[in-house]
């Protein structure tokens, strides 16, 4: 499944993750997956260098109430990897 994010979505920061053990703000253009496994694609910006098509794998502590990206994305994490 991939779930694009939408004008509104983005207006509305939903897209927007900052972690702040890596120092890493990521403005998500899309997610793919499904149940607890996702991936996040878009813009890095990490000591201020912007990396494009950045993607970071993530694991939900839970399944979401619903596969929309606002459930998706008000879950937390259990843990996070950077792709390459």
């Amino acid at each position: 499944m991939k779930l694009t994010f939408t004008e509104e979505q983005i207006a509305n920061e939903l897209h927007k993750i900052y972690l702040e053990e890596d120092d890493l703000l990521m403005e998500g253009e899309f997610v793919t997956g499904e149940g607890k496994n996702y991936i996040i694609t878009g813009v890095a910006t990490i000591e201020g260098e912007r990396y494009h098509e950045f993607e970071i794998e993530f694991e939900l502590t839970e399944e979401p109430a619903e596969e929309t990206l606002e459930a998706i994305m008000q879950t937390d994490w259990e843990w996070y990897d950077f792709l390459c």
